[in-house]
């Protein structure tokens, strides 16, 4: 039997001597991924969208190299207007499988109209800045965003879900109804839109006979309702909230006051400590001193010092606390790698229980998609030739990929053979073998477990030949001395 992870030929059980992979598991891992790719298949067809990209992802969780679940999932991505999650999945398919790849045909169709995928790059933009206009209550400018998102891109059916629920809130049905079709017409099983469906058939049972009347006395079509007028409505809470962004703003000068003020109060008493400990040594050796004064001096500079400790203590939580909000805002500013960059410098030891609730979702949502991007970076300049930049990068990668997150997961394996390789076309073998033996000890079921193996006992012949000349010369001075 023929190990299908590395073609090794097995004579003997199931077991692949030469990668060490149970080609049963193995096998029945590839199948399940092959069935949930027609199951995905099957209901992209169906326009069942949602639930085809569930089933692909799946089908990707049990099998990562399979390519061709991962370009069916690109377009079903692509077809509901998420362009930078199908662009993902292509390059990885690409990487993959390189020779007759859907995938790189797909991604050359976007690439040769830039003028496309810069409207839909924007359509992004605007539907992100549409949900912080609704967090901040400014309905009309969302309204304004997200009408532009769906001019730039027709088929984004989470900008649609989000129009609907402002006509809802207005109470705009004619729209709302719209909307829902817009996105069913998409993304047949929907299970926002679905749930917006229900909500609407309840509104509108809800209304009253006289209602109902004033709405038949305008006809309007489904074709083209009117736009609703989002009027700022006046909120009871309009004082409490500026009260509240008003106190906000407040802590935030605090935070730089304290962060500038607090080094110069330690320095400051720094310096008086060690004038009080030269004074009482002074005194001590001269001996005149009485132990009185000799005592309240020690507890003079012992008070000092417990202070400057807690100014200490303070200034570097405060620093810390900055750089969270620095890495919360870069991640909504969708600067993804410098937000992860930050959040490794935090410390934490001194974070209130809210604090620490912020950076352990800041890490979870910040850090797999930072050590993913990573990744990709860092193979894509590896294949390129760019070696130096390939290092630095997928080291970069590894300090904020976790084997405990499944995405992260997938890559490490992939990145530890990357470095591995590259440590051996500096010439650096001894870090070389370091990383194939990670891939060996940490990541056994990694289809580079082979080559990792074969690249070591390469590394070990090629060192045993390059020491075998050393010695003959010591052999045959030994002979001539005799």
């Amino acid at each position: 039997m023929k190990c299908p992870n590395c073609g090794y030929f097995i004579q003997q059980g199931v077991v692949c001597p030469n990668c060490g992979v149970d080609t049963f598991v193995f096998k029945r891992a590839r199948n399940t991924s092959i069935r949930l790719y027609n199951k995905g298949l099957e209901q992209a067809k169906v326009r069942d969208l949602t639930g085809a990209a569930k089933s692909l992802e799946q089908s990707i969780l049990f099998d990562k190299n399979n390519y061709i679940a991962r370009n069916l999932l690109g377009l079903v991505y692509h077809e509901k207007g998420q362009i930078a999650d199908a662009l993902k999945q292509w390059i990885v398919s690409a990487s993959i499988e390189r020779k007759n790849n859907p995938a790189s045909r797909y991604m050359d169709i976007l690439q040769k109209d830039g003028r496309r995928m810069e409207k839909k790059n924007d359509a992004v933009q605007f539907y992100n800045q549409a949900i912080s206009y609704l967090q901040q209550g400014s309905d009309d400018l969302a309204l304004i965003q997200l009408k532009r998102a769906l001019d730039y891109n027709d088929n984004f059916v989470e900008a649609c879900n989000l129009m609907t629920l402002c006509c809802l809130q207005e109470k705009n049905f004619d729209r709302a109804s719209h909307f829902i079709q817009k996105a069913l017409k998409i993304d047949q099983y929907n299970p926002l839109a679905l749930h917006y469906a229900r909500e609407l058939d309840i509104a509108t049972n809800k209304k009253s006979s006289k209602n109902s009347a004033d709405s038949n006395t305008v006809k309007r079509t489904d074709a083209a309702p009117p736009v609703p007028t989002y009027r700022k409505q006046i909120r009871q809470n309009s004082f409490k909230n500026e009260v509240i962004a008003f106190l906000i703003g407040g802590i935030s000068v605090a935070i730089v006051l304290l962060s500038l003020v607090m080094p110069a109060l330690s320095e400051e008493k720094d310096k008086t400590i060690d004038e009080l400990r030269t004074k009482v040594s002074s005194a001590t050796a001269n001996g005149n001193i009485t132990p009185e004064e000799l005592a309240e001096l020690r507890k003079r500079a012992e008070t000092l010092e417990e202070e400057n400790e807690k100014y200490k203590a303070e200034a570097a939580r405060q620093q810390n606390v900055a750089l969270l909000q620095e890495a919360s805002s870069l991640s909504e500013n969708e600067n993804i790698v410098e937000a992860a960059a930050k959040i490794i410098l935090i410390d934490s030891s001194q974070f209130s229980e809210e604090e620490l609730a912020t950076l352990n979702t800041l890490k979870g949502s910040v850090l797999p998609q930072a050590a993913s991007n990573l990744y990709t970076q860092g193979r894509n300049e590896f294949n390129d030739g760019n070696i130096d930049a390939a290092k630095e990068t997928l080291e970069n990668c590894l300090k904020y990929a976790s084997s405990e997150d499944v995405s992260s997961a997938d890559f490490i394996d992939d990145s530890f053979y990357y470095l591995g390789q590259i440590a051996e076309q500096k010439g650096d073998v001894a870090t070389a073998k370091q990383y194939y033996q990670r891939i060996l000890d940490e990541h056994p079921e990694s289809n580079h477990v082979a080559n990792a193996q074969n690249a070591i006992e390469q590394i070990n012949a090629a060192q045993a030949q390059a020491a075998q000349p050393e010695a003959e010369p010591e052999q045959n001075a030994e002979q001539n001395n005799e």
